[in-house]
């Protein structure tokens, strides 16, 4: 892991959710479709016009990753913290649940997770989504649906995070460019996928 990216750069970002299907078509129209797993988030970053030292910031961070080789976090601008302004606490997995399930319990937190949000388990790295608003209570078990289902098994010491939601990806490409403009500044546009 070489670090975190720091997301002062950028003035845009792409998030999509990649999933694998195979899709068979017969002649007469009729679709099989069988979902052969695995879900993982790409990103596509744009940076803001740069300066030379701001630039070189960047690009020096890039090419360290030596191609897609090494990975490293990026906490998504605008979208790495929930949207709702009364989130608090850290609410901890009442149970153990097993790698597959959409459907988790867990207590500690207070206040709104909204669907949309972004959230990690302590125990590995995958990033996942809520998909339905939860309502936390600081008391009682509250109930967290998300997509994809979970990959790695998770316990009753697993805590979520749901602020500053580090990604970890590594770049998509074994080359590296920037732009530099008439104006005098730079920009840098690069793919990054989540490396589960």
């Amino acid at each position: 892991m070489s670090g975190t990216l720091s997301t002062n750069y950028f003035e845009a970002v792409e998030i999509v959710s990649v999933t694998q299907t195979r899709v068979s078509e017969t002649l007469s129209n009729k679709s099989y479709k069988r979902s052969v797993g695995g879900q993982r988030w790409a990103l596509s970053l744009s940076s803001k016009n740069l300066s030379q030292a701001e630039m070189s910031e960047l690009y020096s961070f890039l090419v360290r990753q030596n191609g897609r080789f090494d990975d490293f976090t990026i906490v998504p601008p605008k979208h790495g913290s929930t949207r709702s302004t009364n989130a608090t606490g850290t609410p901890t997995v009442t149970e153990e649940f097993a790698a597959g399930v959409t459907s988790i319990r867990a207590q500690g937190g207070g206040g709104s997770l909204l669907s949309g949000d972004f959230i990690k388990f302590s125990n590995h790295d995958k990033v996942y989504m809520l998909v339905e608003d939860v309502n936390q209570d600081l008391s009682s078990e509250d109930y967290f649906e998300i997509f994809p289902a979970l990959n790695t098994a998770i316990d009753s010491t697993t805590t979520i995070q749901y602020n500053n939601v580090p990604f970890k990806v590594h770049l998509e490409s074994d080359r590296m460019a920037f732009k530099t403009g008439i104006d005098g500044t730079y920009k840098i546009d690069f793919n990054v996928g989540e490396d589960i």
